[in-house]
This record gives structure tokens, sequence and C-alpha cells, in this order.
């Protein structure tokens, strides 16, 4: 028989809650809102954060200790903004509050309660980066046989054994649709995922996954512990809960079992655009059915938009029939539509991009407001140029620079050796991606290039395999083969010989090293694009060069700056906003994504991502298409139609925008 205490709050004065003037009906249903499961749909720019920290607060007012709320988050930074700001409405410490994110959280129960979940209380943490060394021992250990096919890298190996994880599939499912070009090594792969848990066992260590993984036994392999954690928390509250995988929810829904269903998740199901990293869209689309007696609150106001630009994304995200439907409102007063921009192409959409915001500037809209928003990082090459050329600091929010990427750095290696054979750096860089070539290897092929009358005639030829332990030339000789092909293509334009490149063994090199390759394939489809207006491969590599001189005074001039533009993938920009949002490539092929289009409800997964996209837009809103497709091989290009989000969308809700090329503008000049 378990016997009840009541603890309330330490001494202190009552704090009020100004909860007329401070929330909006429907923020303050649910801050006020009795006990049981509770679902709060909180649509974009609603006040979600508001919400969250008023209803802690709000309990803690009504005499809820804080050490009896369980706050889980998806980032430090978010839980910590939520706890000052609690701290800020209470006058109180809320340290009590176990909050923070669900890893966090997890530890926690772990180091107390670490003899229960089989392990011992001082374990350590491995890092990404203490992980991948971990796996590469276990490669090492297993004596896997790569010869001439490549193996999956270890950060590769490393993010298989997650998603297996966090999606509760087997790794041979997770291979066969991430990267089924690995299939031939499953085997060796399932080998070493099991010699890698064996050695944190060993090691008295845990993963990040780990963190959930053990936490999720406790709670399904002991009942009197998750009963325990239920009298422990009389509320639970999730934040993002789109965004959980199945082990998370698992989690806070098994602790939920126990304390009356106490338990109040907060999200917006048009929001959820994370399933490639595990996120499951039905943890809150049906939390209602697993949890009975779930009442919904639907925050419907938006505090960022203009009605018309609200109206615009109501109009996108009705199209998907799996949701909790709803309908965002304006708070603001009434501001222009939003502009739908046919554009020739890439290098067009690229110019009108720039020319626009150095008008807005011009205009008193400081860069910083501004965003340019794409699916996929390779869509913003063109106009990382343009920006380079115009003198236009911007960061990039998705990634590494796009003619700082490392696969494109790698090509651009085979075109200068290719145009100057006695580039060293450049031989070197391609060198060491060869298997069983380190630093002392490339160092004597060199030594046997640098008196050679034309190192790449020297490269081609046999003496220089001598310089090669029997176990690298294998790949040598493939290395050689590709040269001569590449050689070969040198009299056609630059554009082809780009795209030769990854049909090389670097192509292998490519999917062995990296997670969702065809990015890095798309990335490289582009640099061939950049390339089309170039005749000769000496010219380009010029601007190539020239561009990266530009980029670093830039850089560098811009350090102290903070007056930049934003350059953002749609995933990097979730849960900002800008004053001016352009959103690229809106076309068929591009947006929604093609690859995408080939999975299981992703057409639905697409619109949200439009979605999120569209909703950053607090007062101006820009689309643009490209109508021809200039990745295609040859001369010409291909017709492309708008993207079916656009099309599926009421005319009367957007201005139809059209360049004049009569009027010829700066950006059309040259």
């Amino acid at each position: 028989m378990t016997r009840t205490f009541t603890l309330g709050l330490s001494a202190g004065p009552a704090f009020p809650l100004d909860l007329e003037h401070s929330l909006n009906d429907s923020q303050r249903a649910a801050v006020t809102c009795t006990d049981g499961p509770k679902l709060v749909i909180a649509g974009a720019g609603s006040g979600k954060t508001r919400t969250i920290t008023y209803r802690v607060a709000y309990l803690i007012s009504r005499g809820v200790h804080p050490a009896q709320l369980l706050l889980a988050t998806f980032t430090n930074k978010a839980a910590r903004e939520m706890l000052s700001r609690v701290e800020a409405l209470t006058g109180r410490e809320a340290a009590g509050i176990w909050g923070g994110t669900f890893h966090a959280i997890g530890n926690r129960f772990l180091r107390q309660h670490s003899e229960l979940a089989g392990l011992r209380a001082n374990y350590s943490i491995l890092d990404d980066e203490d992980q991948r060394d971990l796996i590469k021992v276990c490669v090492t250990d297993a004596h896997v046989k790569v010869e001439e096919k490549r193996f999956p890298a270890p950060a590769l190996l490393q993010d298989f054994i997650s998603m297996a994880f966090n999606t509760q599939r087997s790794l041979s499912a997770v291979i066969e649709e991430r990267a089924p070009h690995f299939a031939m090594w499953m085997p060796e792969v399932e080998r070493i995922a099991a010699r890698y848990e064996a050695k944190k066992r060993a090691a008295n260590a845990l993963d990040y996954d780990d963190l959930l993984r053990f936490w999720l036994r406790l709670v399904e392999d002991h009942p009197e512990f998750a009963a325990r954690l239920g009298r422990q928390f009389r509320h639970l509250l999730v934040d993002e809960y789109q965004d959980t995988n199945l082990v998370q929810a698992r989690i806070v829904e098994r602790i939920g079992e126990h304390n009356g269903r106490n338990l109040m998740v907060v999200g917006d199901d048009a929001q959820s655009i994370f399933a490639f990293r595990g996120a499951h869209y039905d943890n809150i689309l049906r939390f209602p059915e697993r949890n009975p007696g779930t009442e919904i609150f639907k925050l419907e106001v938006n505090y960022r938009s203009t009605p018309e630009i609200l109206e615009f994304t109501n109009a996108s995200i009705s199209c998907n029939s799996r949701q909790h439907r709803k309908t965002l409102t304006a708070h603001r007063g009434r501001g222009s539509l939003p502009v739908v921009l046919p554009v020739n192409d890439a290098f067009q959409e690229a110019a009108f991009v720039a020319e626009r915001i150095l008008q807005l500037r011009d205009e008193g809209v400081a860069l910083s407001e501004i965003a340019v928003l794409y699916r996929a990082h390779a869509h913003s090459s063109l106009l990382q140029a343009e920006l380079i050329k115009r003198n236009i600091p911007y960061d990039v929010r998705s990634g590494v620079r796009f003619f700082e990427q490392a696969h494109v750095k790698d090509v651009v290696a085979f075109l200068k050796i290719l145009d100057n054979p006695l580039d060293e750096i450049a031989w070197r860089r391609l060198w060491l991606m060869l298997p069983k070539v380190g630093g002392v290897t490339a160092a004597r092929l060199w030594e046997a290039l640098a008196q050679a009358a034309d190192p790449l005639d020297a490269v081609l030829g046999s003496p220089v395999l001598e310089r090669l332990s029997m176990s690298a030339r294998p790949a040598f000789l493939r290395f050689q083969k590709d040269l001569r092909a590449l050689r070969a293509l040198l009299d056609r334009p630059p554009a082809e010989l780009i795209r030769a490149v990854p049909e090389t063994a670097y192509g292998d090199y490519l999917r062995a090293k990296y997670d969702a390759f065809q990015a890095r394939l798309e990335d490289l489809e582009q640099l061939a694009v950049f390339a089309r207006p170039y005749r000769t491969l000496r010219s380009l590599l010029s601007e190539l060069i020239l561009l990266g001189e530009v980029y670093g005074r830039a850089t560098a001039a811009a350090d102290g700056d903070t007056e930049r533009l934003i350059l953002s993938s749609v995933h990097q920009a979730k849960g900002l906003e800008w004053k001016v949002v352009f959103i690229i490539r809106m076309c068929e092929g591009a947006f929604p994504s093609e690859m995408a289009l080939r999975e299981e409800d992703g057409e639905d997964e697409e619109r949200r991502i439009f979605y999120v996209a569209a909703t950053r837009a607090k007062d101006e809103l820009y689309l643009t298409h490209p109508l021809m497709d200039l990745s295609p091989r040859g001369n010409g290009g291909m017709l492309l139609g708008p993207s079916r989000f656009l099309r599926e969308i009421r005319f009367t809700l957007y201005e139809q925008g059209e360049i004049d090329l009569a009027a010829r503008p700066a950006w059309e000049d040259g």
C-alpha cells in the first residue's frame, strides 16, 4: 500500500499571472485546462513557447511543485529559454523543474538508477567523434577485405546504426532503403554493429542513442520504475512532438500511463519535416488514438505573417489528406500578395534574386531580415556565385559554402591536374582518396613525378606503380584508367568533363564516404551547370579561383558585420522568421524533391516542407521557378513545369510576376 503526502510550494508570496491580457482565447484554454492527455496543435507563429511557459507557470501557481514537472525539449537552448521565461513569470527559481532534451533527462535517470538499468554509474558518454573512432576499431578488428569495392565509411556506419535504433527497424532494412549499394556488405556491417555494441558495454560507455535505449528499457522492462516516475511527475510536457521518434514517444507515453495520462504534447503536424532523421509523423497525428480522452487545442492566431501570406500557405497545406486540420488567421493588418515569378533558367533566377535584394536594401530592409530558402543545398550554387560578384555579404545555414565543399574541391582537383599537371597540391588531394595511400606514399609518388617532363604522362606509366605497395596497386590501376578517360575529354566543354568525374572510381568514393550521396552528385551537377558558359577548362578554373579569392576577402571583411543575407535550406530555417523570404527552384523535380516523391507519403512531407518555407515570411514572399533545366547533357535544355505546390494554389492568392527584358535591368548586362 502506498501512502501519499502532499508537498506544497516553498514559502513565498503568491505570484499573479495576467492570463486575461497576456494570452488569446485559444492559448488561455490550453494553459488553464484540466488534467488528462492534451494535444496542442500550435500553428506557425502562434505563440507556442508562450503557451508552454504559461502552462508551466500556471501549474506551479495551482500548487504543483516544480520537481513534479517534466519538460522535454529538443535543444538545450529551447529548454533554457522556457525555464528562464518561467522564472520571469513566477519570480521563483525554476531549477527544480526537470527540463531539458530527451537525452539529457535520460542521462539523469540512468545516473540515478544505473544498477536497475544494468549499468555502472560512472559510465562514459561517447560524442560523435568518439563513436566514429570506436567504429573504426571495430572495422579493423573485423578484418574487412574491401579490395576494389569500397566499404562504408565509419560516419555512414554510425548513421545506419543510429537510424535503425531510432526508427526501431533492422539494420538491413535501413541500408536497403537508404544505401542499397551497400547491400553486398550486409553481413560485415551487422558483425561490426554487434562488435560496436559489445565494445561499448566492455568500456562502460554509452552513445547518445543508448541514453534513450536504456531509459526505454527502464520504463518498459521495469513497471515499478515506470510507476515511480508516474508518481514523481504529476505533469509531463513535450515540445515539438511532431519531431519525436518512436523511442521518445514510447518513453513519455509509457510514463503517462502511470500519472493519470497528465501528458501535454505540443507541436504542429503541418511542420513535421524530419522523417529523414527518424521523426515519426504518426506520433502526433495519432496521439488521440493512443491516449483515449485526449483534449485537442488549436492555436490558429498567427502573429508573424500578413493575411495574404497565411491565405497562401493555408491553401497549400489543405491539400494534405492526413492532418489535424486548422486555419491560421493573421493578427496583423493587410500586406502585399506573394509573388510567383517564372524565370528563364537558374542563371536568371540568381540574377533576379540578387538584384531584388539590393533594391530591398535600398528600401530600408536590412540584409539580415532577408532569407533565400531552398529544398536542396545544391540549389544555392549559382546564387552564391552571383552574390559574390555583386559583393553582397551572406551566411550559409545549410552547410559549407558551395565552392568550399570537399566534393566540389575534389572535382576541381581533377580539373586542375588535367590543365596543369605540375599542381602538387591537387595531385596529393586525389591520391589521398585512394585506398592504402597515405601521406608517405603520396610524397613518394610526387618524387617520381616532379622530375618528369609531363607528370600526367608519368602518372599513367607503369614505373610509378613500383612506388606503391601491392595492396594499393589495384585502386591505382583504376585511377590510371579513369585519368585516361578524362584526358580524352579535354577538347570537350568543361561541363562535360565535370559530369564525367562521378562516373569514375570517384563516384564509388562518394557513395562510401557520404550519407545521402545523391545530394553530393546534385552539387556536382550544379557545378557543371555553372560551367556551361565557359568554353575552355582554363577560363573556368580562372573564374573558380577568382571566386575563391573574393570569398576570402568578403568573409574576412564581414566578420564583424551583422548585415548579412541568409541562405538556408528549409530544414535549417524551421523556427526562424524574416521580413522577406525568397523560395527558389519552385519547379517539378526540384521542389518537391524527385527522390522524396518515391517514398511512402513523400508528397505530403514535401508539401509540409514547402509550408514551413512559406510561413517563415513576415512581410513579403517571392517564389521563383526556372522554365528551363540546364542540367541535361548537351547544349540544349529541358522545359520545366512549375511546382505542383504552386499549381494547386488558386491564382487569386498570389501575384504573377514577370521580368521585363526590354528594360534591360543591370543584372542582364554581360
